[in-house]
């Protein structure tokens, strides 16, 4: 095989594998559960990308039972807050894929 043609083919896979992901968004958005944290130094202006950790909940599916919360410290999603107030660090959020980018609003 010739370098071009292994280019093409790679290339032909990466868009194969963007549009099959971007196919879901007509379904909805993609959102995941986050937790706001101090990476170096903790914004002070409410429009501004903050550092959080995504998050999984688990527990019983029924009615009244409660959740429990597993957090992946390892990992750091920068998610723009689109809200009002800034989250003090550690609050809950729903981050939302827009346009390549994640964000999430905090009214208080």
């Amino acid at each position: 095989m010739t370098d071009g043609r292994i280019l093409r083919d790679r290339q032909s896979e990466r868009l194969a594998t963007s549009d099959r992901l971007a196919s879901h968004a007509e379904l909805g958005s993609v959102a995941i559960l986050g937790q706001t944290k101090l990476v170096a130094s903790y914004p002070t202006k409410v429009q501004a990308f903050f550092a959080c950790s995504p998050m999984e909940v688990d527990g019983a599916e029924s009615e009244g039972a409660i959740a429990t919360f597993a957090i992946d410290a390892s990992r750091t999603i920068y998610a723009l807050n689109l809200g009002t107030q800034i989250p003090p660090v550690g609050s809950q959020v729903i981050l939302h894929s827009c346009g390549g980018r994640w964000t999430f609003r905090y009214d208080g």
